[in-house]
C-alpha cells in the first residue's frame, strides 16, 4: 500500500467529519442508527435472536437479504450503536479506498477488518468532537462517556490512544490484565505500581481512584453493568 497509517487515519477522519457536519451533529452523543437510516439511507431492521439448541449454543440463522443493518431485539443500546457504526463503515469503505487509490476488490480481508476497526469508533466518537469534549472533560473516561453515551466506556478509553498525549490504557477483568496498550511505545502486560494501586482501591471501594507512584500517574475507573468486575486504567509517565 502506497500510504501510511497516518494518511489512512486522516482520510477516515475527514470523511467522518464531513458526514457528521452534514447531519448537523455538533457535539456528542452520535446516534449511529439515525445517521445510518436517515442520513445515509441504510435500511435498518430488527429480528428475533437466534434460538439456542440443546447445548445452549445459538443455531445458525440465515442472514436477511440486502446490505442493510440487521439488529437483534436482545442487543443492548451500545451493541445496536456499534452494529450501526459497522454498517456505516461498510458504506464508507469504497470511498476510503478510492481516496487512497486502492483498487476495489484488491484489498485483503485483513485490511478491510483493519479499516473497519478504525471507522467504527470514529463514527461514535469523532476525532473533532472528542478534542472539543476534552476541554471540559479532560481525560476523565466516565465524563467522556456521558458525552459520547452511544459508545461503550471501553471504546471511549481506547480512543484516548489516538490522541497526541502519551498514555497507556489497560483493561483489568477480575484482577487479570486483559489488555494493556500504549500510544507511544509497546506496553508490557505487567501493570506499573500506580496502576496496581488503582486496581486495588477500585476493587475495594468500587469508586474511581488516582495514584502517583514512582514515575507514573494512573487513574482507574470501574465499568458498570458488566457480568464481571472490569476496571479501566489510564496511566501517564511523569516525564512527559
Amino acid at each position: 500500500m502506497d500510504f501510511s497509517q497516518e494518511e489512512l487515519v486522516e482520510t477516515i477522519d475527514r470523511l467522518i467529519a464531513g458526514l457528521i457536519e452534514r447531519a448537523g451533529v455538533t457535539a456528542g452523543p452520535v446516534n449511529a442508527l439515525a445517521l445510518a437510516e436517515h442520513h445515509l439511507g441504510i435500511p435498518v431492521q430488527f429480528v428475533e435472536p437466534a434460538e439456542e439448541d440443546e447445548s445452549g449454543r445459538r443455531r445458525p440463522r440465515s442472514r436477511p437479504a440486502g446490505n442493510g443493518i440487521t439488529l437483534t431485539t436482545d442487543m443492548s443500546d451500545e451493541q445496536q450503536q456499534r452494529a450501526a457504526a459497522g454498517g456505516i463503515a461498510l458504506l464508507l469503505m469504497p470511498e476510503i479506498f478510492r481516496k487512497l487509490s486502492v483498487p476495489l476488490g484488491s484489498e485483503s480481508k485483513q485490511f478491510q477488518t483493519h479499516v473497519r476497526g478504525l471507522v467504527v469508533p470514529r463514527v461514535l466518537i469523532p476525532s473533532r468532537l472528542l478534542r472539543a469534549a476534552l476541554r471540559d472533560c479532560k481525560y476523565d473516561v466516565p465524563a467522556l462517556k456521558q458525552v459520547f453515551s452511544t459508545a461503550s466506556m471501553e471504546m471511549v478509553a481506547a480512543r484516548l490512544l489516538d490522541l497526541d498525549a502519551p498514555c497507556v490504557i489497560a483493561v483489568v477483568d477480575d484482577g487479570v490484565v486483559a489488555s494493556r496498550r500504549g500510544n507511544r511505545a509497546p506496553a508490557p502486560r505487567k501493570l506499573e505500581a500506580a496502576e496496581q494501586e488503582c486496581v486495588d482501591r477500585v476493587t475495594e471501594l468500587d469508586l474511581p481512584h488516582r495514584a502517583r507512584v514512582g514515575e507514573w500517574t494512573a487513574w482507574g475507573w470501574p465499568v458498570p453493568d458488566r457480568p464481571f468486575r472490569r476496571i479501566l486504567l489510564r496511566a501517564v509517565p511523569d516525564d512527559v
